[in-house]
């Protein structure tokens, strides 16, 4: 089974930059993101590893605010980071088929 752990990280006025896993005493910080990410990977894996039965107690949600009116903020799921991603030509074959979304029909 797989199990996924959000992970923020952030960047200090310094330039540091600094993560950690939600819900877990894991943190990392270091010089470059890069090696910021190689650190926190590292203590995760050192961690559940002295703890196996660990669950992440955190849920990841995303605040949508509108550009026009800034009181109004919804509360979103973590997909809406990645938005509806269809390819023009996905988008065109849905079309031509009929439906919306799925593979291209495979023609002979």
């Amino acid at each position: 089974m797989t199990t996924y752990y959000p992970i923020v990280m952030e960047t200090e006025a310094s330039g540091a930059v600094s993560a950690y896993v939600p819900g877990l005493p894991v943190f990392a910080a270091a010089d470059t993101r890069t090696k910021a990410e190689r650190a926190i990977r590292g203590t995760l894996a050192a961690y559940l590893e002295a703890h196996p039965d660990s669950v992440p107690t955190s849920q990841v949600r995303v605040a949508r605010v509108s550009d026009r009116q800034r009181s109004k903020v919804r509360i979103v799921g973590v997909g809406a980071l990645l938005g509806a991603g269809r390819s023009r030509r996905k988008a065109r074959a849905s079309q031509v088929n009929g439906r919306l979304g799925g593979r291209p029909r495979k023609t002979a």
